[in-house]
């Protein structure tokens, strides 16, 4: 069952509405914190979404088999972010365009990511949501100051020093891991090779209740067929509602919005249109501006939603997903990383896990990147 997922905060920009025949006993909960972006940031976060939207693209091109993805590009671009503080010359420029950062300044483009690492964790306190960083190299590594000063400012990013030969160095990062995540990832790394000097990591958990009135019943709960993307059919657990429910089609797809807690997350469940392929709208979603155009032309509807129940998880080596997206240099000898150390150093691996389940009380999902 091929179910494609991008597990990313989605902070909605507009108001739920859950139940029409809402009786007015909400949660008390606090309203969600707002988070103002200027224009420059808005513009970062539309072309952030279209990379997004480019690096999945090209996972589910790469995929083969009837397999489920799971990408979660916050926390790429969290670890991805900590590496571009260390390089120089055409290595930083591919790096900034992959994660959709165009030719902002390093100082724009860290304090936007230090606004979101720090606004996300506190708009619903009835949701957990942690994002954590680190850094971890070889104890004799040369490593410069401002580097590990910039990412430890800005990214809030533990550094550590730490004897690769030893044993133990494997089993505490993978500690940290599982610890960042409420140990859904507990092994990251299975070997530390001899020719590694560095890892940075991001790690990302998410765990929230839909909205009040939002929930399902899990009495409503039954089997009913799936359409994979094949075509074919299979049997799922589906929950199901009838709902007032933020919603948007038009030719390509149809999307509709659940919230969590106070509302300011929302998982967004998007369904190609009879007839468009899995590609064809995926090919859609990567046209600049497409994106927030749905999202800003939601309007409240009467909706009978089906949701298969399901929990799955996910392990992708993001090497060939970003060398096609135009990283190729900074996995060569060519790479120009002079600002982590004046040693030569390359992208040897970029991983990411990621687990999620999504149930009739709500989600609790988890992504780990290492590079």
């Amino acid at each position: 069952m091929k179910n494609s997922i991008l597990i990313s905060c989605i902070v909605t920009v507009f108001l739920f509405s859950c139940d029409k025949n809402d009786d007015g006993n909400k949660e008390n909960l606090p309203a969600p914190i707002s988070i103002e972006l200027s224009s420059q940031e808005v513009q970062m976060t539309q072309s952030g979404h279209n990379a997004a939207m480019n690096l999945f693209s090209i996972i589910h091109e790469q995929q083969s088999g009837d397999e489920n993805i799971i990408f979660s590009p916050l926390s790429l671009n969290m670890a991805l972010a900590m590496v571009w503080n260390g390089a120089g010359s055409e290595t930083k420029q591919v790096i900034q365009n992959t994660m959709g950062m165009d030719d902002y300044s390093p100082a724009e483009v860290n304090a936007y990511f230090r606004k979101l690492r720090e606004t996300f964790v506190k708009t619903d306190p009835s949701v957990r949501l942690a994002l954590a960083n680190s850094i971890w190299y070889r104890l004799d590594l040369p490593v410069k100051e401002a580097f590990i000063q910039t990412n430890k400012t800005e990214y809030d990013a533990e550094v550590s020093a730490v004897d690769f030969s030893d044993p133990r160095t494997l089993s505490i990062i993978n500690q940290w891991c599982s610890r960042h995540t409420n140990g859904l990832i507990s092994e990251m790394i299975k070997e530390i090779p001899g020719n590694a000097v560095m890892y940075l990591l991001n790690a990302l958990y998410f765990k929230g209740n839909w909205a009040d009135k939002c929930g399902f019943n899990s009495s409503a709960t039954a089997d009913a067929p799936f359409t994979k993307e094949d075509g074919s059919k299979t049997t799922v657990k589906m929950m199901q509602q009838n709902n007032t429910l933020r919603y948007y089609q038009d030719e390509y797809l149809a999307l509709t919005a659940l919230p969590y807690g106070n509302g300011a997350f929302s998982m967004l469940f998007v369904l190609p249109q009879p007839g468009v392929s899995f590609e064809a709208m995926t090919i859609q979603l990567k046209q600049n501006g497409y994106w927030e155009q749905c999202l800003r032309s939601v309007e409240a509807y009467d909706v009978d939603l089906y949701i298969p129940r399901f929990k799955t998880e996910y392990e992708i080596t993001l090497n060939d997903v970003l060398k096609q997206a135009g990283m190729g240099i900074a996995f060569t000898k060519s790479a120009d990383f002079s600002e982590i150390s004046d040693a030569s150093l390359c992208i040897s691996q970029v991983k990411q896990k990621s687990y999620i389940e999504v149930n009739e009380e709500g989600t609790e999902a988890a992504a780990v990147t290492s590079i």
